[in-house]
Order: C-alpha cells, then sequence, then structure tokens
C-alpha cells in the first residue's frame, strides 16, 4: 500500500511540474500579459492598463531566448510590439512601431516624416494642457499626444532603418524615451505585439477603467 501512495505521489509530482514548465513555455513563447507602468504611450494605453501580447505574431522562438525556429514576418508600420530595451534586455518596452528596414524616418518641428513624406495628421482635441492628434500611417489610426510647454525631439535629422531593426516611437511623442534617443530596435529583441486588454486600473482613483476593456 505504501508504494502505491509513494507511486501516485510520484506520478502528481511529476505532472504538475510538467504542467508548469508548460505553462512557462507558453508565456515565453505563444502569449503572456503584460502593462505599462509610464506614460510613455498614452493616451492608447494608460498606466495602470494591463494587456495581451501576441507572441506569434511574427516568429516562433526557442523558449527563454532570442532564437528563431520559425519567422513568417516582421512588424508592421503602426503595430503596438512589446521589446527587449536593447540598452537593458532585462527591462521590457511598449512602442509603435513607425520605420521598417530600409525607411527613412524624420522629424521636423515636431512633425514626423516618413520616406520624404510629412505622415498625414488631424487635430483631435485637446485636455489639460495636452493636444491630441489623429495620425494615420500606412491606413492605420490612432491618437498621439503632445503636451504644452514640452517639445521632445522636435527635429531629428533623417535616420535609415538598418537592415533587421525597428524605428520606434511611443503615442505621448513629448513624454517618450525612444528610437529617438537611442535608436532602433533589433528585430531579434521583439517579444510580440498587443492585441487585447484585460483589465484598467485607474492609479490616481484607485478604481477599475472597465470602458478600456478591449483590444487595442
Amino acid at each position: 500500500m505504501r508504494k502505491i501512495v509513494q507511486f501516485v505521489r510520484s506520478r502528481d509530482f511529476i505532472f504538475y511540474v510538467a504542467f508548469l514548465l508548460v505553462l512557462v513555455c507558453v508565456r515565453s513563447s505563444v502569449f503572456a500579459s503584460y502593462h505599462v507602468p509610464t506614460g510613455s504611450m498614452n493616451p492608447t494605453i494608460l498606466e495602470g492598463d494591463f494587456f495581451f501580447t501576441n507572441k506569434l505574431a511574427y516568429r516562433l522562438k526557442v523558449p527563454f531566448t532570442k532564437t528563431s525556429v520559425f519567422e513568417w514576418g516582421i512588424p508592421s508600420r503602426g503595430d503596438m510590439v512589446i521589446f527587449k530595451f536593447p540598452e537593458n534586455e532585462r527591462e521590457l518596452y511598449t512602442k509603435r512601431v513607425i520605420g521598417i528596414p530600409g525607411d527613412i524616418i524624420e522629424v521636423r518641428r515636431g512633425r514626423l516624416i516618413l520616406n520624404g513624406r510629412a505622415v498625414p495628421v488631424q487635430p483631435a482635441g485637446t485636455e489639460d494642457g495636452k493636444s491630441f492628434y489623429k495620425e494615420s500611417l500606412d491606413g492605420r489610426e490612432y491618437t498621439i499626444q503632445r503636451m504644452e510647454g514640452r517639445n521632445y525631439m522636435a527635429d531629428m535629422p533623417p535616420v535609415v532603418v538598418p537592415e533587421g531593426h525597428l524605428f520606434v516611437m511611443g503615442d505621448n511623442r513629448d513624454n517618450s524615451y525612444d528610437s529617438r534617443g537611442w535608436g532602433c530596435v533589433p528585430l531579434a529583441n521583439v517579444e510580440g505585439e498587443l492585441f487585447a486588454r484585460w483589465f484598467s486600473f485607474d492609479l490616481k482613483g484607485m478604481r477599475p477603467r472597465f470602458g478600456r476593456i478591449g483590444p487595442v
């Protein structure tokens, strides 16, 4: 009887260990949940937003590495991606893809220039010293934010995006440390694409924001 109990316990232990390993591998290579602790992606993503990331959007990688098993594409302009910060890969950043390999990115008086053409923008209102604009990139429209009294990197000379890299920016253009400051992101550092906001919590009001739950 004691041997039977020991056998059952050992099988249970193996099952739980295997189950845990599967969960960890899924989180590493298939999908995962993250949150953005800063305001660099306002107003699209607010502090206290929690979202799912599709890690199979562009490739399948070996768990816990940057090595790809299969690749079926690269991020498109306008995608919101999460990636390992090139200067410290223990940190994860979330930004919007602005330029892909071969693109020429420039900023003139705060206006984004892609391959010699100004990216279309339309005013979308003001609030509390912030100005909002609808920006359209490759047919994708999203809202960016500018802050009164701040003018971060309002001018940037042309930058050619190297092969195997991306140029990324935050939607909060005057409060985002991004490719304008530290350069391009290696494609190997990209963890996946944001696809759904599963919860949101107002850190100032200390209450849930259920209206923000849904696709991003």
